[in-house]
């Protein structure tokens, strides 16, 4: 493996990077996921104890959950205004904030899995004209072994490009699925929280 990464020229060293990248952004972003969906029984848990006003274990319980919908849960009931417009406006904003924090560094996995390939198409150009340009240095006869040769060793750039490329835009593609689904999520518990928040009288 070590002589393919070799052979394949100096644009592999930045597609071995672009892999530990995208690894560790994956891994990043399905942990912070995960502990978001910690606890799924967290939105019932807090409504029922709005519904019972009591008020300081709701706050309590919407601070110490990780998660969008905790975070807006814990906006809505500290609010200062309770109104439906001013809740309504508080929500939406907090939901854009929530919406981003969700997004952060999924931009870097779309490039990676755009310009992997491209990087690996240009390692194969540049082996490519290397190795015509070390045929035409030749005199007399050509062995087309020779040619051969130096195009497989240009190829494997493209390769690790696709290698790439691939994992992480499917990748994309399920973590952009994830944030689809929570912004779903928020949208249904803001409506909710609104209704069921606007109309208490809480201290």
């Amino acid at each position: 493996m070590s002589s393919f990464f070799l052979k394949g020229g100096p644009l592999m060293y930045p597609l071995l990077l672009c892999s530990i990248l995208v690894v560790a952004l994956i891994l990043e972003r399905s942990y912070h996921f995960c502990r978001a969906n910690r606890n799924k029984n967290f939105y019932s848990q807090f409504k029922q104890l709005v519904k019972e006003q009591n008020f300081s274990q709701a706050e309590q319980l919407a601070k110490e959950t990780p998660g969008p919908v905790a975070a807006l849960s814990f906006v809505a009931l500290t609010a200062p205004d309770k109104s439906l417009t001013a809740l309504e406006e508080l929500l939406s904003t907090s939901g854009s904030l929530e919406l981003q924090r969700l997004n952060e560094r999924l931009h870097i996995l779309e490039l990676i899995g755009r310009i992997a390939p491209l990087i690996g198409l240009l390692g194969t150009v540049l082996g490519m004209v290397e190795a015509f340009r070390s045929l035409a240095e030749i005199k007399g006869i050509v062995d087309p072994s020779l040619l051969a040769g130096g195009i497989w060793e240009a190829l494997i750039t493209t390769v690790a490009g696709l290698f790439v490329a691939i994992p992480t835009m499917i990748a994309h593609h399920f973590l952009e699925d994830k944030v689809k689904s929570w912004a779903f999520k928020m949208q249904h518990c803001a409506n909710d929280l609104v209704h069921l928040l606007g109309s208490e009288k809480v201290d």
